[in-house]
């Protein structure tokens, strides 16, 4: 018997190159994540200021002061609504050109196998118009929306701490110490919701399957009388992950609740640490 022929793994650099000729817009879109990452730093820079502005020694020198911080929020309320309209345009571009690029690809690969391979119970056609719909629109998913917040999230991490370590590099440290446990408990809950989603997505696939054949062939199915049959199968397939969903449901609402709690947690240190700080005069209350 003939040796399978051996393909190179799926690499995220491969899916990269897929997308190459949308360049233009990733950059685009990459420019605006970024620009987008700065705007709540600048936000919470801002709200230190408004507050401390409110401590001015004259009452004209609060009002020029506010004057300037509710210019500066509107501004940041303008370059919120462009930058989000540039990055999600550009990245849903890219995301839609490499679906249908995927997706050519993918039904050209199929037409080209021999008619014994659709003869497989894996191979029929409500399997293959889910997989066409299913796997093309997951790795828009990867390739798109992961990448815009990737670049949009480390854009706002790395800005912040930079931010806080010039402002108040004391009070910024404690807060980078405590971070991780708050990621913990969000990446935990991320996994959790994840396995969700894929259990649903396979008993979506089974179910679209069974509901493709039944409609296909609905003649058979009406002339035997199999219409109540066909229910139960496609309830059936259904039934497992509705009940691990629940189970799993548990564990991420405590999970979302630990990282809440520790989000709450974190602010109370802050303010508490800021509040010393400010009493022993190292740091003013629009720092905090």
């Amino acid at each position: 018997s003939p040796k399978p022929v051996s393909r190179p793994p799926p690499s995220f650099r491969r899916l990269l190159s897929l997308n190459s000729p949308e360049w233009k817009h990733g950059l685009m879109g990459s420019l605006s994540a970024i620009a987008f990452g700065a705007v709540q730093p600048v936000y919470a820079l801002t709200i230190g200021g408004m507050i401390s502005a409110f401590f001015a020694k004259s009452h004209q020198e609060m009002q020029a002061r506010i004057r300037t911080y509710a210019f500066i929020f509107s501004l940041l309320t303008l370059l919120s609504v462009i930058l989000n309209l540039i990055q999600h345009y550009n990245f849903a571009y890219m995301g839609e050109r490499l679906t249908r690029r995927i997706r050519s690809r993918m039904l050209e690969k199929i037409l080209s196998f021999e008619a014994a391979w659709f003869d497989e119970e894996k191979n029929s056609s409500g399997a293959l118009c889910s997989s066409l719909s299913n796997q093309a629109s997951m790795v828009k998913t990867l390739v798109a929306d992961r990448i815009s917040l990737l670049v949009q999230t480390t854009s706002a991490v790395t800005i912040a701490m930079i931010i806080g370590l010039v402002v108040a590099w004391k009070l910024a440290i404690v807060m980078i110490a405590v971070q991780p446990l708050a990621i913990m408990c969000f990446y935990t809950r991320k996994v959790i919701l994840s396995s969700i989603s894929t259990n649903f997505v396979k008993a979506q696939n089974q179910s679209t399957q069974i509901a493709v054949e039944a409609v296909y062939n609905h003649r058979i199915v009406t002339s035997f009388g199999s219409l109540g049959k066909v229910l139960q199968l496609f309830d059936e397939a259904q039934e497992e992950p509705r009940k691990e969903a629940r189970k799993k449901s548990w564990l991420a609402g405590i999970g979302m609740g630990s990282a809440q709690s520790l989000t709450f947690m974190s602010w109370a240190l802050d303010f508490w640490y800021g509040g010393t700080l400010v009493q022993k005069g190292e740091i003013s209350a629009g720092d905090v």
